[in-house]
């Protein structure tokens, strides 16, 4: 497949050597998801939310980083230390349990990872999200094009350092500077671009937009 009008679309002046996808909020839509399982185990467990504040401070950020969101709450409404992991658990339990029961990619993500497939494009998923939820997205998509992972239980550091980012075009074998990104949150962004991959917002240029752009 030629895909030349979408890499002069995207603003390249070349086919990439990989193609790195975020995966909450770029291929699928669990960020709402993730922000009221946040929510509710918050308040089941006697803390108190604070919509801006902890809302900044969980999406896109590592899991280790998400968990110490969830217990600074839990502590702000009862005053005492809180173990983070369990608070975190329970969020993830309710998050599969969601995509268990299914989900729609995105509009876009689908014509675009099969038409990178086609091309011969090797591409992987770069998340914050633990291995539990990517084996749920793995399980939910048919024939998936992606050949690896990087997940929130990879022991790096999470975005927005550049580690994961880094490690994707590793597990590729493929240079950074040559891979495409796709991402939507501002940790995410940072962690890419910093990493050297070239970087799409999601949030600026929805994934739809490109899909004019794919020619046989």
């Amino acid at each position: 497949m030629e895909l030349e009008k979408l890499w002069s679309a995207i603003g390249l002046d070349h086919r990439p050597d990989g193609v790195l996808w975020d995966m909450d909020g770029t291929l699928i839509d669990t960020e709402p998801k993730w922000l009221a399982a946040s929510i509710d185990v918050v308040e089941e467990s006697g803390g108190i939310w604070r919509d801006d504040e902890d809302e900044r401070a969980i999406l896109g950020v590592s899991s280790s980083a998400h968990a110490k969101a969830l217990a600074h709450a839990v502590t702000r409404g009862t005053g005492e230390q809180t173990n983070p992991a369990p608070l975190f658990e329970r969020v993830v339990a309710s998050v599969e349990q969601h995509m268990r029961e299914g989900f729609a990619l995105i509009p876009g993500a689908s014509d675009l990872m099969a038409a990178f497939a086609q091309a011969g494009i090797p591409q992987a998923l770069v998340t914050a999200s633990p291995k539990v939820l990517v084996t749920a997205l793995f399980d939910g998509i048919e024939g998936h094009p992606l050949q690896t992972a990087v997940t929130g239980d990879d022991d790096i550091p999470g975005k927005p350092d550049p580690a994961p980012y880094l490690l994707g075009a590793r597990r590729l074998g493929v240079p950074i500077d040559r891979c495409l990104a796709f991402e939507d949150s501002e940790p995410g962004l940072a962690a890419a671009r910093n990493a050297g991959a070239t970087t799409v917002s999601v949030t600026e240029t929805p994934l739809a937009r490109f899909v004019p752009f794919l020619e046989a």
